[in-house]
């Protein structure tokens, strides 16, 4: 799961670069009740956390700790395994080192393109040779939500 601007830009200084309603509506009701792996950056840059989620933090950082009973540091992808509950879909939710580590094992990806370029300091992967469009699940005059599904094929 994953939002690029047009030029690729998923984030700057920490943030989304972008406030778009319909972007941040489908992330929710999409991720609602979820398994969330991310990074440590990119959960401290969220503005809230929903109780229904599990949050997976991957970190070097040996010593994390997050105040949220929902919030479990990771220290490398094997420890997803401890927490895959039969009925909630894991969804990989960046940034950018997070979404690289992880596309190739991913089934599927929904990304949104957000219809602007962006200045940014954080860019999404590379996927094109490893994912092939299977649906635009929503269109409107500022972003476009498309469904893709892993060809098999992994990037270098």
């Amino acid at each position: 799961m994953a939002a690029m601007a047009l030029n690729r830009v998923i984030g700057a200084d920490g943030r989304l670069p972008w406030q778009i309603p319909a972007d941040m509506a489908w992330f929710k009701k999409v991720t609602d009740g979820g398994i969330l792996v991310l990074g440590r950056k990119t959960l401290e840059s969220l503005q809230a956390l929903h109780p229904q989620n599990t949050y997976l933090v991957l970190t070097h950082d040996q010593s994390y700790i997050h105040t949220a009973p929902n919030v479990h540091p990771i220290h490398d992808l094997a420890g997803i395994e401890g927490f895959q509950t039969p009925g909630k879909s894991i969804w990989i939710c960046g940034g950018s080192e997070v979404y690289r580590q992880t596309l190739s094992m991913c089934q599927t990806l929904y990304l949104t393109i957000i219809k602007a370029t962006y200045e940014g300091d954080a860019f999404f992967p590379s996927f094109e040779d490893t994912f092939q469009l299977e649906k635009t699940l929503h269109e409107d005059h500022q972003i476009i939500i498309q469904r893709y599904q892993n060809n098999g094929r992994t990037t270098p």
